[in-house]
């Protein structure tokens, strides 16, 4: 019995000292910004990866998805370009965001998920009120 006890205790102190868990990779987009914050103005800011392989997973305006379908953002070079804000992928491994002039009384929060495999990162933008 003390046999089976000191091989239970063995097996699970080597289960539980694994601390890489299945289905979850490290961060390999390596974001040099995630967080952002703008004046009411229009701004821009230019942020890098050090990542080449990434995608974007989804996009929110205030809570409200924004669709970009119609765009392969797989590739190295493309824009997504809506009148509150731009995102501009200029290579695999350079971000442009300009967000225009905010002319509300409530501040904007753009949302940018991107995915690269099964690692999941972002980037929010929080624009004050005018």
């Amino acid at each position: 019995m003390k046999k089976i006890f000191l091989l239970l205790i063995l097996l699970s102190s080597i289960a539980c000292s694994n601390e890489t868990l299945i289905g979850k990779w490290e961060d390999i987009i390596k974001l040099s910004q995630k967080k952002v914050f703008f004046d009411a103005n229009e701004n821009t800011i230019t942020i890098t990866t050090e990542g080449e392989w990434w995608w974007i997973n989804a996009i929110s305006l205030n809570n409200t998805y924004i669709d970009f379908s119609e765009i392969d953002t797989t590739l190295d070079n493309y824009s997504i370009v809506k009148p509150e804000f731009t995102f501009e992928r200029i290579d695999a491994t350079i971000i442009k965001i300009k967000m225009s002039e905010n002319l509300a009384e409530t501040e904007r929060i753009l949302r940018i998920s991107i995915e690269a495999g099964d690692y999941f990162d972002g980037i929010v933008v929080t624009q004050s009120a005018h």
